[in-house]
């Protein structure tokens, strides 16, 4: 199974090469530079995210009011530095290890459209600090410094925040909690978790997932939500026939949605799957909130995210491969976190607004595989943005991807039941 992985992104917005890294004691014209202010909702304690347009560099300082002791961590386009300061005159500079070194802690030289999120994370309880990027979780930690007990009880006095990015005046937004253990991706009933299971976090119920994936997993959790019907007891077979066989309604409904239909380009063909919907949309979706996806044999999924979308995943017949990633930006490649996860039959995943947003979906077997995806947009979420975000597979480039559907399940169900028993070995005709 994969490492756990969860991903807290306190924006609502999905936003690569090791390099030496260097102490830095920079000294900023505070009054000349943008600030912003926020108090830490527990003493010692929280993550601070600050999403900035900046290209110069960003300054979190944590102290005890307007007084000493005062954390800083300060980031560039070259240089990170935390630093412990107890008088206008004694400042020490606090050693950290590189947790991530594949990913990049430095300023971009190029601002995003919209923005990066810098995150500090200040765990008293463990002594333990931590900065990252993009999405608040372990998983995507930079860098971590790791306090003594005693030495680190001067965290207990940290209050207030001040952000300066040079540039913009930057948004901040503080969680109660710091970044500890992730949450697992696989989730289970309450009957079957162990406690083995809970110590190693392997899996999860769903009494942990946010309120709107509790709420999906409750509709398709059931044992009747199954392809193993009583009137079409062969439905998963007779799927996997009409996607594999040229000349089928599945396979040419794959084909029409290539730029070439008569002749589809190999590797364009592979990125195409069917989306089948079930029902219809009730406003609180992108799009219909049901959606059974057909994955024939090698086909996949390109890196995408979800729109801020909560969704439950679960798998109706073969293996999905899962793959996480850290974030997607026009220019650069997403950096995969942790290990692909293999799904299989009757296994359900999850995703949260804030976590598990960016991945993407491959079947790597020789069976087609059957997935039913289920969305809805968090209770408080205000915004309900109608699209999902996606790497071009032949471009490279970020582009958006409003969830459409290729049939619903109805006329689905339909063809592919009359394919079974009157067209080919299983013909009655």
């Amino acid at each position: 199974m994969a490492n756990a992985l969860d991903f807290y992104d306190p924006f609502w917005e999905s936003p690569a090469s090791k390099r030496e890294f260097q102490y830095e004691h920079g000294s900023f014209a505070w009054a000349s530079m943008p600030v912003g202010t926020e108090v830490l909702a527990i003493v010692g304690q929280g993550t601070i995210a600050v999403k900035s347009n900046t290209t110069e560099s960003v300054k979190i300082c944590v102290k005890t009011g307007d007084s000493y002791p005062m954390l800083t961590l300060n980031i560039t386009q070259s240089t990170v530095a935390f630093t412990k300061k107890d008088s206008d005159t004694e400042e020490a500079t606090l050693p950290y290890t590189l947790e991530r070194a594949e990913g990049n802690p430095y300023i971009p030289a190029a601002t995003p459209d919209d923005g990066t999120v810098y995150w500090l994370s200040i765990d008293r309880s463990n002594c333990v600090l931590r900065y990252g990027k993009y999405y608040t979780c372990k998983a995507l930690t930079l860098l971590e410094v790791r306090l003594n007990a005693q030495p680190g009880a001067w965290l207990e006095k940290l209050t207030s925040v001040e952000v300066h990015d040079g540039s913009s005046k930057p948004q901040i937004k503080i969680s109660r909690l710091p970044v500890t253990m992730d949450l697992p991706p696989l989730v289970v009933t309450n009957e079957a978790v162990s406690l083995r299971q809970l110590d190693l976090a392997q899996v999860t119920t769903w009494a942990n997932l946010p309120s709107a994936c509790q709420n999906l997993y409750h509709n398709v959790a059931g044992k009747n939500i199954t392809l193993e019907s009583s009137d079409f007891k062969d439905f998963a077979d007779a799927i996997h026939r009409s996607v594999t066989t040229p000349g089928y309604w599945g396979h040419d409904l794959l084909k029409k949605k290539c730029k070439n239909p008569i002749n589809p380009d190999p590797e364009e063909f592979m990125y195409k799957y069917l989306r089948v919907t079930i029902g219809s949309n009730k406003g609180n979706s992108p799009g219909i909130p049901y959606v059974m996806e057909v994955w024939p044999p090698k086909h996949m999924s390109p890196i995408h995210d979800h729109g801020d979308a909560c969704a439950v995943i679960r798998v109706l017949s073969g293996t999905i491969q899962c793959t996480w990633y850290d974030a997607l930006i026009q220019g650069f490649e997403p950096i995969k976190l942790g290990n692909e996860v293999l799904l299989k039959k009757d296994q359900i995943t999850w995703l949260g607004e804030n976590q598990y947003q960016i991945h993407a979906l491959k079947n790597t077997m020789d069976k087609t595989c059957v997935t039913l995806q289920c969305y809805e947009f968090p209770h408080d979420n205000d915004v309900h943005e109608e699209k999902f975000r996606y790497i071009d597979s032949t471009t490279k480039n970020k582009k958006n991807f409003v969830p459409n559907s290729d049939c619903t399940f109805e006329e689905f169900y339909k063809y592919i039941k009359w394919e079974w028993t009157y067209k080919g070995p299983h013909s009655k005709a």
